[in-house]
């Protein structure tokens, strides 16, 4: 980042008052009087990180722009039209200052979020002496495996599929410690070679220290807000699952597949949504919640939904498929009505056309999953492994696991390889609906081609459409 951005570290300092409510401050390195004060207690270590978790929900980041908005837009899951504020986002227009602009945001917040991590490492190692020992580690392994989360979601972003050759362009600038250097952008293999290295010290770091691994069951609707549960922090199973996510864009599928086996067996921890947990519309759990291995509270989740998704909208302002309905009930369901993910998240109510209700909060606000947006789920890993295996009818196996959970018949054993990879890609569309995996799904495969939700046609995408170009405030000057 430029010198200007790094003369200054922003340190997240939260105060909670009811459950709600942060504050953050501007910290010149040099000002050790608010460090020392911050620092002073373990609470202080607490506030401060839970700064990290409350960020990521925000609309700016994965409580929308990196999630249900414009990622998904790229992945032309939506209508958008030419009024529309993520119109040159849909057309991949990079260069017109409207897609400047939100390209800007995405990079200056998440390597702000860096930053901040950098900092709070740093403070653990200068002032961490008032904390015990488990908590040291747990809290260096949480902001550790965050750091890698950051990292290689740029990665996704900013740089091209992983291959060999590659791996080898300069792509971002990589910082692991507070300071005023600039850093020069490094090769795609080094950015992946930190963010794997960060990931094997974050599991040792909460291999003995995370709470999650004594928990007989991780993931759960509570009355509670999100961030005191672990699955709304970079818990141990997270970090897991980040590591089977990050190999697969790799290319190494065989450790993805090892990785996500050893998820798949603690299924009990994440068990699967069931109908009862849906059809009850007053706390209806439409994200999935109880599968939920890393997520985002957003406690503005309803003035997201009102602002994007409410079939109150008028047409160039909402965000939904194409108006006749083929594009959700032919293409996304295959007509389909009884997926679970059909039912209860696509409404025909207030337009003559399904509408997105995914994040509408129910009518019980308290529990948790009203707001909440889910980075990271169990049902990723079955697919994962349907991918990676090498053996076909397993790989089969694992797909029919998630499909009859979510209500629809099972696949024959008997799909060819390339079949079974057009279901793969099918789920992927269904399954992650508003948490922006698709995109980078069909990046990591290089689809050359895809169905737009605006048309219900294919259309083709090219390769340059899948990599954002580096912000001007980045490259000018350095």
């Amino acid at each position: 980042m430029k010198k200007e951005f790094y003369k200054y570290i922003l340190l997240a300092i939260v105060l909670f008052s009811l459950g709600s409510c942060s504050k953050w401050l501007d910290v010149k390195p040099e000002d050790k009087f608010v460090e020392d004060q911050l620092y002073s207690s373990p609470q202080g270590f607490a506030d401060a990180l839970n700064g990290f978790y409350i960020n990521n929900g925000s609309a700016s980041l994965y409580g929308g722009t990196l999630t249900m908005t414009t990622i998904d837009v790229l992945a032309q899951l939506y209508n958008v039209g030419s009024t529309h504020k993520e119109y040159t986002m849909s057309v991949y227009n990079y260069e017109e200052k409207t897609s400047k602009s939100k390209i800007d945001e995405i990079w200056t917040n998440l390597y702000a979020n860096i930053a901040n991590v950098n900092k709070f490492l740093e403070s653990l190692n200068t002032y961490g002496q008032v904390l015990d020992a488990k908590t040291l580690d747990q809290y260096k392994g949480e902001a550790i495996g965050l750091r890698a989360f950051y990292y290689f979601d740029l990665m996704r972003m900013f740089s091209k599929p992983y291959t060999t050759a590659d791996s080898l362009t300069v792509v971002l600038p990589y910082y692991d410690k507070v300071g005023y250097d600039i850093s020069e952008f490094k090769p795609a293999n080094f950015v992946m070679q930190k963010v794997l290295s960060d990931l094997s010290n974050a599991e040792s770091l909460l291999l003995n220290s995370d709470p999650v691994l004594t928990q007989a069951r991780v993931s759960k609707p509570s009355l509670s807000y999100g961030r005191d549960g672990r699955t709304y922090r970079m818990n141990y199973y997270a970090v897991k699952a980040l590591q089977a996510r990050v190999n697969l864009w790799k290319g190494d599928k065989t450790t993805a597949l090892t990785i996500a086996k050893s998820l798949i067996v603690q299924q009990d921890k994440f068990p699967w949504t069931t109908l009862a947990d849906l059809n009850v519309p007053a706390v209806s759990n439409k994200v999935f919640a109880t599968e939920m291995i890393f997520g985002a509270e957003s406690p503005r989740m309803q003035d997201q939904f009102l602002n994007v998704f409410s079939p109150t909208l008028f047409d160039d302002k909402i965000l939904a498929p194409n108006s006749t309905g083929t594009f959700i009930n032919n293409t996304v369901f295959e007509n389909l009505p009884n997926d679970y993910r059909s039912q209860f998240i696509w409404k025909v109510a207030g337009k003559p056309y399904p509408t997105f209700f995914k994040y509408q909060v129910g009518g019980n606000i308290s529990y948790n999953f009203n707001n909440t947006v889910p980075l990271i789920k169990m049902s990723e890993m079955y697919l994962i492994a349907a991918e990676s295996d090498p053996d076909n009818a397993a790989g089969i196996g694992y797909l029919n696991t998630l499909r009859t959970k979510r209500n629809i018949a099972a696949l024959p054993l008997t799909l060819s390889a390339t079949e079974l990879n057009t279901n793969i890609m099918k789920e992927y569309r269904r399954e992650f609906y508003g948490e922006g995996q698709l995109f980078y799904y069909y990046k990591r495969t290089k689809a050359a081609s895809l169905i737009a939700g605006a048309t219900n046609t294919s259309m083709n995408i090219n390769a340059s459409s899948y990599v954002f170009p580096v912000p001007l405030s980045e490259t000018t000057p350095r």
